[in-house]
């Protein structure tokens, strides 16, 4: 049984978190969507639990629709959000769906503890960055507070509101069009046509495979430098050059492989920066497809931008796993020296990004194949 007639409020949390907090942060949920059927006398429907197959069936049923204009996607940010790769897949598939219609505000989150960099928005985490741009709201301190003190249930009452003006609001927003062809008489400023804009990502998908493949040739690289660097150790430990001896070598590793993982860096800023960019256009052009029927589906452009797109999410799913024990591996590095620790920092955000990317790219397949099913 879904919800979809009526306002929604996706909850993205680390159950962890609420672990630690008691289940103060599942508590504040309830209280809220309480507070918003005593202000509107209609129900905001809450999906918490993630686990539930109804949070999953309701989630694509509303993204995948215009309906959007009536969920609210709400991420309680902590520092072991960003490192939940659920929880980053969430709000890049959200922000990308909401944009496409207009919609950014339907994203709300609550800065629940401090991030470090959140306020500036930390541009080597595209997640970080897309959260920083919002209006969140700061609940770091009220998160202290007692959940039946005025000051708490004052907050809980305007935080009710402001989900409320922003249902409003929204509701009266007209998902931006997608013309097939550019008018004639337009300016040229103008948002481009469907057409246009699918030639531009056709363009640019070859591009990003071939990120794909210099990052993938970079990690390589490293890689091979992190074995001799094993081997050498190897060496020294045979020679009873103890620990100096195993430090020299990391040493020379940091040095060896400085310039990989700035171009690794590079790489995956760049390619996650240009997938989030260009995401709300790509899924417009999906949605003017399925909003067209079967003829605009089956047209030559269309065909063979469904087909690079699915291709480049075939070809990034060989590479998640190798990146992942990559990424798996770096945890043991940082700890050799800390002449590695900033190295490897740097290369687990990469490896991040370009997961991050990866999922971006997936739901691009995810619906293409809804829409020519």
């Amino acid at each position: 049984m879904t919800t979809n007639n009526g306002a929604a409020g996706f909850w993205s949390y680390t159950h962890r978190d609420d672990e630690i907090e008691d289940g103060r942060i599942r508590r504040l949920a309830a209280k809220i969507s309480n507070e918003f059927e005593a202000i509107t006398a209609e129900e905001l429907h809450v999906f918490l639990d993630k686990a539930d197959i109804k949070w999953g069936d309701e989630w694509r049923n509303r993204i995948d629709s215009a309906l959007t204009g009536s969920t609210l996607f709400i991420p309680i940010i902590t520092p072991r959000f960003f490192k939940s790769d659920e929880c980053r897949r969430e709000v890049l598939t959200f922000s990308g769906h909401a944009a496409s219609l207009g919609l950014d505000e339907l994203l709300l989150p609550i800065l629940y503890i401090n991030v470090p960099g959140i306020e500036k928005g930390d541009e080597s985490d595209d997640v970080m960055a897309l959260i920083s741009k919002r209006q969140y709201e700061d609940w770091t301190q009220l998160r202290l507070e007692d959940e039946n003190s005025p000051k708490y249930r004052q907050a809980v009452h305007r935080l009710a509101v402001r989900l409320v003006e922003i249902l409003e609001r929204t509701a009266e927003i007209e998902p931006p069009p997608v013309p097939l062809t550019e008018d004639a008489d337009s300016d040229s400023e103008e948002e481009p046509g469907m057409l246009e804009m699918m030639v531009e990502a056709e363009a640019a998908l070859p591009r990003w495979g071939a990120t794909m493949s210099e990052f993938a040739e970079t990690v390589s690289i490293i890689g091979n430098a992190v074995k001799e660097s094993a081997a050498e150790m190897g060496r020294s430990d045979a020679r009873g050059a103890g620990f100096a001896g195993r430090l020299r070598a990391t040493h020379q590793l940091a040095e060896l492989i400085k310039p990989s993982v700035e171009r690794l860096s590079g790489l995956g800023e760049q390619y996650s920066a240009e997938l989030v960019k260009i995401d709300p256009g790509i899924l417009r052009i999906i949605r003017q497809v399925e909003s067209e029927g079967s003829e605009a589906g089956e047209t030559e452009q269309a065909q063979e931008f469904f087909k690079t797109v699915r291709e480049l999410a075939q070809n990034g799913r060989k590479n998640m796993e190798s990146y992942q024990e990559f990424s798996n591996t770096l945890q043991g590095l940082a700890g050799m020296s800390k002449s590695m620790r900033p190295l490897m920092g740097k290369m687990r955000g990469a490896a991040q990004q370009i997961m991050d990317g990866q999922a971006v790219i997936e739901e691009w397949e995810r619906r293409i194949d809804e829409v020519t099913s």
